[in-house]
C-alpha cells in the first residue's frame, strides 16, 4: 500500500484527491464497459477533468473519438509548452544485469556478450552526443553490481560538465543514493514499475532484487524525497491490460503529484519491442490504443512532460509531437559504446524503430511547425 493505493488490487482513496473514489479492478473494468460516446464527448467539453473524465478517455468508447482527442491535446500543450519539442539522448552505460526478467533484452538468463563502460569510454559517449546538439542526456543501466554508487556519481559529474540536463534510469536507490547523484547533478529520474498488476509482475521477474515488487514501488519516492527535480514514470505496456495499468499510473502519479507538489511528473509509454523473439507479449497494445492512452494523459495531466521513445514509427512520433508529447529521445543507441564506436553486436535492451539522425528528426518537427528545443533546462537559473 502506497499513499493509499494498492495497486495491486487497483483499490484507491487517491490520497485525499479523489475521496469518493474506492474501486477495485473488476469495478474499473465495469465502469470503463459502461462509457458511450456521449459520455466522451461530455468529458471532452469540460473545462476541468476528474477521475471519471480519464476513464471515459480510456474506455472503448473513447476509440470514436481519437480526432477529437488529439485536437484537444495540441490545444492543452499549446497553452502549457508552446509548440516547443525537447530533443534529449540516451547513454546506455552497462547491459550486464543480475535480474531475471523474462521480457527484457538484459536479462540475466541471457547468454550473450555484456559490456560495461569504463569512465574515459564514458567520457567518449558523451562527446559523441555533445557533438550532435543535444544539451540533455538519460544514463541509462541494468542492475550491474560494478556500476557502484560512486561510478554512478562520477558520471554524473562528468555529464553534467557536458550537458545542462542530466537525468537517470538504473537501478532503484535509497533516499541517501539518490541524493549523492542529485548533489552531483542530476535533476531527473525515471524508474518504471513495468506493470502495476502484482501477479504479473511477480510472474515476470523471476528473481533479482527487482523481483521485490514493494520495494520497486516505493523507490520512486525515495528520489522526490531526495529532490529530484522530475520523476519518470510509466508502465511497459503489453505486459496487463493496457487501461487498468492506465487507472494505476494516474493513481501513482497523482499521489506523488500531491505529496511533492514541487516536483515534476514525467510519463512514458514504451510498448514491447522485444530484442529478440523469445518473448510472447501476452496483451499486446496497438498504435491507436496507445494513442489514446497518450492523449488520455495529456488531458488529465496538463503540466505533466510527456516522453516517446524510438521504440515507435517516426510518423507516431511525429503526430505526438504536435499533440502531446513535450520531449523525444533522438539519435537512439541502446548498446553501450553505441555511440563512439558504433557498437552494433552488443545486447540491446530493445529494439528500434526510428532511427533518424538529430539532424533528420529536427528537420522533420520544424517542418510541422515545431521549434525544437536542445536545452530547456540549467541549474544556473536557480541559482544552484
Amino acid at each position: 500500500m502506497v499513499g493509499g493505493f494498492d495497486f495491486g488490487g487497483f483499490r484507491a482513496t487517491f490520497h485525499g484527491m479523489f475521496p469518493e473514489v474506492k474501486i477495485s479492478g473488476d469495478e474499473v473494468s465495469r465502469r470503463l464497459n459502461s462509457v458511450d460516446v456521449g459520455d466522451v464527448d461530455a468529458s471532452l467539453g469540460s473545462p476541468d477533468l476528474g477521475f471519471a473524465d480519464f476513464l471515459n478517455l480510456i474506455s472503448a468508447a473513447a476509440a470514436e473519438r481519437l480526432e477529437a482527442m488529439g485536437e484537444r491535446a495540441a490545444s492543452v500543450k499549446r497553452a502549457r509548452f508552446g509548440n516547443v519539442a525537447k530533443l534529449y539522448s540516451p547513454l546506455y552505460i552497462s547491459n550486464y544485469c543480475v535480474n531475471e526478467c523474462v521480457y527484457c533484452g538484459f536479462n540475466a538468463a541471457s547468454k550473450a556478450r555484456r559490456r560495461r563502460l569504463t569512465l574515459d569510454e564514458l567520457d567518449a559517449e558523451l562527446e559523441a552526443i555533445s557533438d550532435f546538439g543535444i544539451d540533455s542526456i538519460l544514463l541509462v543501466s541494468g542492475e550491474d553490481p560494478a556500476i557502484t554508487l560512486d561510478y554512478l556519481r562520477e558520471a554524473a559529474e562528468m555529464a553534467r560538465r557536458r550537458f545542462s540536463y542530466v537525468a537517470v534510469e538504473i537501478y532503484p536507490l535509497d533516499e541517501n543514493g539518490y541524493s549523492t547523484l542529485h548533489h552531483a547533478g542530476v535533476d531527473g529520474l525515471t524508474l518504471y514499475q513495468e506493470t502495476y498488476e502484482r501477479d504479473t509482475y511477480e510472474r515476470l521477474h523471476l528473481s533479482g532484487p527487482k523481483a521485490d515488487y514493494d520495494a520497486r514501488l516505493g523507490s520512486i519516492e525515495a528520489g522526490a524525497r531526495a529532490g529530484m527535480r522530475v520523476l519518470g514514470l510509466g508502465v511497459l505496456l503489453g505486459l496487463a491490460d493496457w487501461r487498468l495499468e492506465a487507472v494505476s499510473l494516474a493513481a501513482h502519479a497523482s499521489w506523488l503529484k500531491r505529496r511533492y507538489w514541487r516536483t515534476a511528473i514525467q510519463f512514458s509509454f514504451p510498448r514491447i519491442t522485444p530484442a529478440n523473439d523469445s518473448f510472447d507479449i501476452p496483451a499486446a497494445v496497438s498504435e491507436s490504443e496507445l494513442e489514446q492512452m497518450v492523449l488520455a494523459f495529456r488531458l488529465f495531466f496538463p503540466d505533466a512532460e510527456v516522453s516517446i521513445s524510438t521504440r515507435e514509427s517516426r510518423e507516431f512520433r511525429d503526430r505526438m509531437a504536435v499533440s502531446a508529447a513535450t520531449s523525444l529521445s533522438a539519435a537512439s543507441r541502446v548498446v553501450p559504446g553505441g555511440y563512439s564506436e558504433q557498437a552494433s553486436g552488443d545486447l540491446g535492451q530493445f529494439s528500434l524503430r526510428d532511427t533518424r539522425t538529430v539532424d533528420e528528426m529536427a528537420g522533420d518537427l520544424r517542418a510541422l511547425g515545431l521549434d525544437v528545443a536542445f536545452k530547456d533546462w540549467d541549474r544556473t537559473l536557480m541559482g544552484a
